[in-house]
């Protein structure tokens, strides 16, 4: 069943139009991955899904219109964004920001939900009273994850998850991701540069350019079409 439906999407930055056009299909429960080079659109894709700048054409989220919402309304019907360059507090504790993305929990919700989290990711535990800005690049990521999640959305946007970690914190954070979709059966849309890493954990992917979608398939599809990997996925 479609999650996100997405048709005749366009949006820009006042007169400069980025995306024209874009038509997507989300199923629920599906890690689905966008794909494309540097300013091809894929940031301003999910800015556009999370209302962080006007959009035009038809997003619907289980049937109901986002198009036109402003970013905390399309967030409190489910959709928790994960910007590039994470956006922790970087002056606040581990605990406090995850306290700030269950905001709306009640204590003892609020403590469940903690608890999940520093058991999926065990590092954030560890170090759940230090300064979120004293975090490695990796921990970080993993706290601005989390703090989505507390909130428990429907549909959980990431851009560029991987961007400034090393390979092996690369690679553990895409299981997390994996694991995590596969336990809580959370809809993921991920923009990534590591292609390989996250058609290794995706049900579909589209390849975007110049604010066009130009391929879609399943993961598994692009994975394995060479035309497609020496054309847009640069391996």
């Amino acid at each position: 069943m479609s999650l996100l439906e997405v048709a005749g999407l366009t949006a820009g930055y006042g007169p400069v139009r980025i995306l024209h056009g874009i038509d997507l299909d989300i199923h629920e429960g599906d890690v689905s991955v966008v794909l494309g080079a540097n300013g091809a659109g894929k940031t301003t894709l999910l800015r556009a899904l999370s209302g962080m700048i006007p959009a035009k054409g038809t997003v619907m989220l289980a049937g109901e219109s986002l198009i036109g919402k402003a970013s905390e309304q399309v967030a409190s019907r489910g959709v928790a964004h994960v910007p590039q360059g994470r956006g922790t507090f970087t002056d606040m504790s581990v605990e406090d920001n995850l306290k700030v993305g269950g905001y709306l929990l009640k204590d003892k919700s609020m403590t469940s939900a903690m608890d999940r989290w520093f058991e999926t990711f065990p590092r954030l535990s560890e170090r759940r009273k230090q300064q979120a800005g004293s975090l490695s690049g990796g921990e970080q990521q993993m706290l601005a994850i989390a703090r989505a999640l507390m909130s428990s959305p429907r549909l959980l946007l990431l851009d560029e998850p991987s961007l400034g970690l090393a390979p092996n914190t690369t690679a553990d954070l895409f299981s997390s991701l994996s694991q995590i979709n596969n336990e809580t059966d959370t809809t993921i849309l991920v923009v990534e540069q590591n292609a390989h890493l996250a058609l290794a954990i995706g049900d579909n992917a589209v390849v975007i350019e110049s604010g066009k979608v130009v391929v879609r398939g399943t993961a598994a599809e692009l994975e394995k079409d060479d035309g497609v990997r020496r054309a847009y996925l640069g391996y």
